[in-house]
């Protein structure tokens, strides 16, 4: 892979700058130019979190569908911590994904199936900003409980993990030519 896709990667330091790679790289059909135009904002209360780990997030947003019956949702979650905390991500996908019980006073908040579901995130300070693609799946071996996959990357990273990620962005997060019909 060149210096310059090297280069681009180790720029993308906040959720804006990431939309504009999703959007000029990848083939994201987005189209405004201002992030808060894109994206509906969550408060940590409106998801049900509670005061500890809603004290770990700066900002929930969701990306509004980018196509007409769009199935999954995509989040972006700006965390305080200089880590990633899994913890809050668990908690979050918690109250985003379909019951198998349904509640009497279940909220009037979308609900997705745990795949369906992309947390972006961004945690860490200054020049050790990261950004992470986190995706859950459902592992039957587990007793159904939510594996966690995580992407990410930083400045620092050599590129030789740059180029990977370049790779695994492209193969895994290129936007489906007829998104209607993505496989599972």
């Amino acid at each position: 892979m060149s210096a310059d896709r090297r280069e681009e990667l180790r720029q993308i330091r906040s959720f804006p700058s990431l939309v504009k790679y999703l959007r000029d790289e990848l083939a994201w059909p987005i189209e405004a130019n201002d992030f808060d135009d894109l994206t509906f904002d969550y408060e940590p209360e409106e998801l049900g979190l509670d005061k500890k780990t809603a004290a770990k997030i700066d900002g929930i947003k969701q990306l509004r569908p980018l196509v007409t019956n769009q199935p999954w949702g995509i989040f972006f979650v700006k965390f305080e911590p200089k880590r990633l905390p899994v913890v809050a991500l668990r908690r979050i996908l918690g109250q985003l994904v379909f019951k198998k019980r349904a509640s009497a006073n279940q909220s009037e908040r979308p609900a997705w199936e745990t795949h369906d579901l992309l947390f972006i995130s961004a945690f860490g300070e200054g020049d050790e900003r990261q950004i992470s693609f986190a995706h859950f799946s459902e592992d039957a071996h587990l007793n159904n409980l939510a594996t966690l996959r995580v992407l990410g990357w930083d400045g620092d990273d050599t590129g030789l993990r740059l180029d990977h990620v370049y790779h695994e962005l492209h193969d895994k997060l290129r936007w489906p030519t007829n998104p209607c019909y993505v496989s599972r």
